[in-house]
């Protein structure tokens, strides 16, 4: 049965192919929405216990839509007493930079290593106004080594260093909060407020505390540095299970595809089948041949699904890359994705096949063969 179906397939080369493309179109969009749901699941899931406190207004979910009060400093700065380290304002924007989306923080140059666990990974900090640090993700994305010209709202910088830290962190560019206000506007003030908390301080008392003195005012809220992230990752659960929805639906469709490959091979094939079934094949041998004719056509799908695939995520997309509040989250087909998604057609095509022969192979040899493509019967 398999050399007859492989016989079958290269004589009906064409047919073999179209079929294949077909398939193929649902497959690819399976494992990138499957990609995509992986992403979202993987974003925020990065970075160490909580030890800053985020502080921006109420309802907001993009902190760039925030506005902090100057005198919330003073105000935070009494209410924490000595659990606070440091309180800083942060500038910060989502723009584009030279067609790079990225996140940008103004923030004073002293809390980039205490506060945000910068590390340096090459040239230098800063000592002038007009230079910057770019996170290493950001670097390699965009290609901004140290020493490199960027421009940044009309303003030209140059990047004095190239550094890591924990999170979305490593995908901002840096700046220094005063270089910030001017760049942008002192009207426009900072977005955020970011309390680094005292070692021996409890994050969750800090917390609770914060938030039951700034009740009065009602305008703010107060999150742990993840739960922001975990905040972000919670908006964005009805977009993974949309994307786990439509893949469930390539899957179906892949199975109705299977089916209606299966039936129109069963039907072109009546008198074939109908001359095996005479010369003494069973039902299970000739449902095997078009189970194997149906697979060796998931099979070249599935390939050319996957290589179209990788190549979209290598060189299709922005550096493969979802962004999500500045932040890019990597889009990346994993093997056991990949298997999965071979395991899923296969067993697609196997029902699909399966329900299409049926019918036929209910059919005695001598009604199959006589009526051939095109024929009716009385």
């Amino acid at each position: 049965m398999m050399r007859l179906a492989y016989k079958d397939l290269r004589h009906g080369l064409s047919a073999f192919a179209f079929g294949s493309l077909g398939l193929a179109v649902l497959i690819f969009a399976f494992l990138l929405l499957i990609a995509l749901a992986n992403a979202i699941v993987t974003f925020g899931e990065q970075g160490g216990l909580p030890q800053n406190l985020i502080i921006l207004e109420q309802g907001v979910l993009q902190p760039e839509q925030s506005r902090i009060d100057p005198g919330l400093v003073d105000q935070v700065g009494s209410l924490l007493g000595q659990q606070a380290a440091r309180i800083d304002p942060v500038v910060f924007r989502i723009m584009r930079v030279e067609e790079h989306p990225i996140q940008l923080r103004g923030v004073n140059r002293a809390a980039w290593r205490e506060t945000f666990d910068l590390r340096l990974l090459a040239g230098a900090w800063p000592v002038q106004d007009d230079e910057v640090v770019v996170g290493q993700i950001l670097a390699d994305i965009a290609g901004w080594l140290p020493g490199a010209a960027i421009e940044i709202y009309g303003r030209t910088f140059r990047v004095a260093g190239v550094a890591d830290g924990p999170g979305t962190k490593t995908q901002t560019i840096w700046m220094g909060y005063d270089q910030a206000s001017r760049l942008f506007g002192p009207d426009k003030g900072a977005q955020l407020l970011i309390v680094h908390l005292d070692p021996l301080a409890d994050p969750l008392s800090a917390r609770d505390q914060l938030m039951e003195g700034l009740k009065p005012a009602g305008r703010y809220d107060a999150y742990l540095e993840d739960a922001l992230i975990r905040q972000y990752a919670t908006a964005l659960q009805d977009l993974r299970a949309l994307s786990v929805l439509v893949a469930g639906i390539a899957v179906l469709a892949v199975t109705l595809g299977a089916h209606n490959l299966g039936w129109l091979a069963a039907e072109e094939r009546r008198r074939l089948l109908g001359g095996l079934r005479a010369l003494g094949f069973g039902r299970r041998a000739v449902g095997q041949y078009l189970l194997i004719r149906a697979l060796g056509t998931t099979a070249l799908a599935y390939v050319l699904a996957l290589a179209a695939a990788v190549v979209f995520l290598r060189w299709g997309t922005d550096d493969a890359s979802l962004l999500i509040s500045g932040a890019h989250s990597g889009l990346t087909l994993e093997w056991p994705v990949a298997l999965a998604g071979l395991g899923l057609s296969s067993l697609a095509t196997l029902v699909g096949t399966s329900l299409a022969a049926g019918r036929v192979l209910r059919t005695t040899p001598a009604m199959l063969l006589g009526r051939g493509p095109g024929e009716t019967t009385v």
